[in-house]
């Protein structure tokens, strides 16, 4: 996976796009980049374009150690919103994949959507 972080004005929020095959190794290292962003703040606001992540191969391992990543990152996490934005047609699997496994315990707001601009409004919102 690749992904590339912005920080947006427009917005005031941070934009992380991601594409290719996704593993927890990968998605700790977006995180932790992001995390470590000089301009990140916890209760920072985050869209995350997941549109060209291909998530079908992601292990139930993989999810338990992106769950531990992230409860053990909370404190830095805060409590903003994080949108994600799914393909078209994969809202559903995307739920059906974060079901599996240890659940994340966040005082971050998540929404997955389907539509650019929904996350944007609701960023905003």
């Amino acid at each position: 996976m690749t992904f590339k972080i912005i920080y947006s004005d427009l917005i005031e929020a941070f934009e992380v796009k991601t594409e290719g095959n996704i593993d927890a190794g990968d998605f700790i290292a977006m995180a932790r980049a992001l995390l470590q962003d000089p301009c990140f703040l916890p209760n920072s606001n985050v869209l995350f374009d997941h549109t060209s992540l291909d998530f079908n191969e992601m292990s139930l391992d993989d999810l338990q150690k992106i769950s531990t990543f992230h409860n053990n990152n909370e404190e830095n996490i805060g409590g903003g919103k994080s949108a994600i934005v799914v393909k078209r047609g994969l809202l559903g699997e995307w739920h059906r994949l974060w079901s599996k496994g240890k659940k994340i315990k966040t005082r971050n707001k998540v929404k997955v959507f389907e539509n650019y601009d929904d996350a944007v409004k609701w960023i905003l919102g």
